[in-house]
């Protein structure tokens, strides 16, 4: 049997997918060889410390993925199957009592520490540009500020929010009751910091009942989540209704906040 077989058949054990056949085989292999035994349960349990690190199969796949590319060069280097069983041969030998673990599974062991490591270095806490995808203005009703309508989405799809700011400020001392000026006003105020009254727009529009009232408490929690202010970041996202367009966004903010 190669490494690479022997690897595969400790991930379908782990994983619980080993036919009948394969589990006589390995089932074999561990009655017949103290090493692959120990192999086996070492596999085991950096098998369950990954299954208990991570959050979801995407990741946990995408992490055995990268260990299986880091340790198959090591594998095909193993020694061969007399040679360990003459080194055990001479520790026992020796009055040693220590089992003598064939040098890839040291390495893949390392290599998941590092990847590991890695891992967890790279997730900090989540940032606002992470989660924060501003939508186009594209004001359909023009109403009678034509001029101001147009500076405006100019303004706001450019990424000036200062001037986005001031022309849909103007279009709003018209029309104060209009959620979506007041939707893009908010956010505009938020991509500039000024926090605290984009507050103020947000929860105006999600005490009211229109199209944004769900949008409005997304962006509140991301002005949260820019501020650091992570546990009010929370408490907002878990308003939100399976139904909200952002849900499932909340709900991967969620797992990265806890």
């Amino acid at each position: 049997m190669t490494p690479e077989e022997k690897y595969e058949l400790f991930e379908k054990h782990c994983s619980q997918e080993l036919s009948i056949n394969e589990k006589v085989r390995l089932n074999k292999l561990i009655e017949e060889d103290d090493v692959v035994k120990e192999e086996l349960r070492v596999y085991e349990e950096l098998h369950l410390h990954l299954d208990a690190s991570f959050n979801s199969e995407k990741e946990l796949e995408a992490l055995k993925n990268n260990l299986k590319e880091i340790g198959e060069p090591f594998f095909l280097k193993k020694e061969t199957k007399e040679e360990v069983k003459k080194e055990i041969h001479q520790e026992i030998n020796s009055g040693s009592k220590v089992i003598r673990m064939p040098s890839w599974v040291y390495v893949a062991a390392a290599s998941i520490a590092v990847i590991i490591g890695s891992y967890f270095f790279s997730q900090n806490d989540p940032v606002y540009n992470d989660f924060a995808e501003i939508p186009r203005l594209s004001i359909v009703e023009r109403g009678g500020q034509e001029e101001n309508i147009t500076n405006a989405e100019k303004a706001f799809n450019s990424q000036n929010y200062v001037v986005a700011e001031k022309y849909l400020s103007a279009l709003l001392s018209k029309d104060k009751s209009n959620s979506e000026y007041q939707f893009y006003y908010g956010i505009s105020l938020l991509e500039q910091d000024k926090y605290n009254k984009a507050t103020q727009v947000f929860e105006k529009l999600h005490q009211g009942k229109s199209a944004y009232k769900h949008k409005a408490v997304w962006f509140e929690a991301l002005n949260q989540l820019k501020q650091k202010k992570y546990n009010e970041c929370v408490e907002l996202l878990k308003i939100l209704p399976k139904e909200a367009e952002d849900y499932n966004f909340a709900v991967k903010l969620i797992n990265r906040l806890d």
